[in-house]
């Protein structure tokens, strides 16, 4: 069975494409418009997927849409439906006024069908759900996901049974925790839905309680069921989109805040600490309650954009309520197209499934040597071919200070470069995060940069167990005091670092750099951030590679097995 999904004009837009249950193929749309954050419809995303595969859309069996518009129907969205603009409109203005007769509960899903072809709009957070639980180590476990919201819900709490996705309660909009921190990064001056991870990284300069935290702890209540906001302070869920997603009486509350990126005050750290430990304290209540209703499983996976939240997710390890725990590559919007093609695969396909843990997420593009060697003929580059010894060429490079763009292989399908189109430098250097801010990334400098670290040193350099992988830089875990010093670029100011575990069966290449570095430094880790320019998205081609080497800092570019240098 092939499954194609699209998710456009939310968050980000992307496809994927999975066949007789194989995840194929996946990718955002920006990578290909290089629009960040693009919403556009995936046309060039899907083209890709196909093309790829050698498929057309006629050889499609089922597209699935991670949303179903059937649940927000309701009297509010009678004033568009009740006139046609123009007869398209039939599409969904005769289904829209047939539920409004039946006035009864919308199916799970809706389906579209033409021709040979078979459209099902799927639950967001169901997709969400999937996403984590049908890419997990488990066969059994309770799944919470959080996000802004997803049709009328905000969080879903349900269970992981073998090949099922089963709910046991939600949170409806508009008592949403990721609208909470959304409406505190929009008032700290940053943009809400696209730079709650700033908040996150200011947070970490602020550990201890404040003034700030009472205050906070005004906006919401815990309860039985989950939570509920004192919506009074917020203005994000009126029927038209207010300015801010802040009310007057939270103004109030927090005072008028002087808005400068280039200046951060002690106010910005002392409220974004104090709003962290409330997001903190929201959602582990909810895992509490879910615990009591769950699948006594003692695994729990989470989804939603709230789970790209690392530094919550590095308490998981710490805390009693589960024992294990899982976050996938792309908690956020960006994976609910691959979390529908699983949900559809098992709801419409595929009965049976087999345990497949993902630790990777190159679903991307590549390109061959020759592909590559072209692009930089056509640029007219000076360029060195490295047949044999490439990883200790780039790893030396490193050492001596260089600041390396590194292209290869399959691209990643998530926000975060995992080791095929990531920058990497030396994490040995104390000012390497002042030096890739100024000629790569150019974003604020209280944000700091990622260590990429072989798997087997994990343990020795953070507070992990032996056994413990991170595969997709999803947790910001304590460095070891004794490290702290020896690689002062990517340890934070709190003390931590968002680790990447690198597994030699995972990604051979990427291994073999950070070891030839080993071998030189005695230091098994590298700085690794995505390969992009602030504002922009991950390159995808080795043109967008070159093209950014060319419009800043860096020093050497590897292409496959090519290297340019300026």
């Amino acid at each position: 069975m092939k499954i194609l999904s699209i998710y456009p004009y939310t968050h980000i837009s992307s496809a994927a494409l999975m066949i007789n249950g194989k995840l194929i193929a996946a990718a955002p749309e920006e990578r290909f418009n290089r629009l960040k954050m693009s919403t556009a419809f995936p046309f060039k995303a899907i083209e890709w997927c196909l093309n790829k595969n050698n498929l057309t859309l006629n050889d499609i069996d089922l597209i699935a849409v991670p949303w179903n518009p059937a649940i927000n129907i309701n009297d509010a969205s009678m004033r568009w439906s009740n006139e046609l603009r123009w007869r398209g409109e039939m599409l969904s203005n005769i289904p829209v006024n047939l539920m409004r007769i039946l006035n009864k509960s919308p199916a799970k899903e809706m389906t579209l069908s033409f021709d040979k072809h078979k459209v099902v709009y799927l639950n967001h957070h169901e997709c969400h759900a999937a996403s984590a639980f049908f890419t997990s180590p488990f066969k059994y476990s309770d799944i919470l996901t959080i996000d802004g919201h997803g049709e009328i819900d905000t969080c879903f709490l349900g269970i992981g049974s073998k090949d099922k996705i089963i709910k046991k309660d939600s949170i409806k909009y508009p008592h949403s925790v990721g609208l909470f921190y959304g409406t505190f990064t929009n008032y700290l001056g940053f943009k809400p839905d696209s730079d709650e991870w700033k908040v996150m990284a200011l947070s970490s300069y602020s550990k201890k309680q404040n003034i700030y935290d009472l205050k906070i702890n005004k906006l919401f209540e815990l309860n039985p069921q989950g939570f509920e906001l004192d919506l009074s302070y917020f203005d994000y869920y009126t029927f038209d989109r207010r300015k801010n997603f802040f009310s007057e009486k939270f103004i109030k509350l927090f005072g008028k805040l002087k808005v400068d990126k280039n200046k951060i005050s002690k106010k910005h750290f002392l409220i974004a600490g104090a709003m962290q430990r409330a997001f903190e304290k929201i959602v582990f209540h909810l895992l509490k309650i879910l615990k009591k209703k769950g699948s006594k499983s003692d695994n729990i996976v989470l989804a939603g954009g709230a789970a790209m939240n690392c530094v919550f997710n590095g308490l998981l390890n710490n805390k009693t309520i589960y024992k294990n725990n899982y976050i996938p590559a792309y908690p956020d919007d960006l994976g609910v197209s691959i979390g529908a093609t699983y949900l559809a695969n098992f709801k419409f396909g595929k009965k049976t499934r087999k345990i497949n843990h993902e630790k990777h997420n190159y679903f991307g593009p590549e390109f061959t040597d020759n592909q590559i060697l072209s692009e930089i003929k056509k640029s007219k580059l000076k360029y060195s071919e490295i047949k044999k010894g490439l990883s200790k060429t780039v790893a030396k490079l490193i050492s001596e200070g260089k600041l390396v763009g590194w292209f290869q292989g399959r691209m990643e399908f998530s926000h975060r470069a995992l080791g095929n189109r990531s920058i990497l430098a030396d994490p040995r250097n104390k000012k390497i995060k002042d030096v890739v801010n100024k000629a790569v990334k150019y974003r604020e400098n209280f944000r700091p940069f990622a260590p990429a670290v072989i798997s087997e040193f994990s343990s020795k350099i953070f507070n992990l167990n032996s056994n413990d992988n991170i595969y997709f830089m999803e947790k910001a875990v304590m460095v070891k005091n004794s490290w702290k010093k020896r690689i002062p670029g990517v340890t934070h100011v709190d003390g931590s670092a968002r680790v990447q575990t690198v597994e030699k069966s995972v990604n051979p290449k990427f291994y073999e750099l950070i070891e030839e570095f080993h071998k030189i430094t005695e230091v098994p880790l590298l700085l690794n951030t995505s390969f992009n320019l602030n504002g922009e998205p991950i390159v995808c081609t080795p043109n967008d590679a070159i093209r950014t080497f060319y419009s800043c800092g860096l020093d050497v570019l590897v292409l496959g097995k090519y290297i340019i240098l300026k």
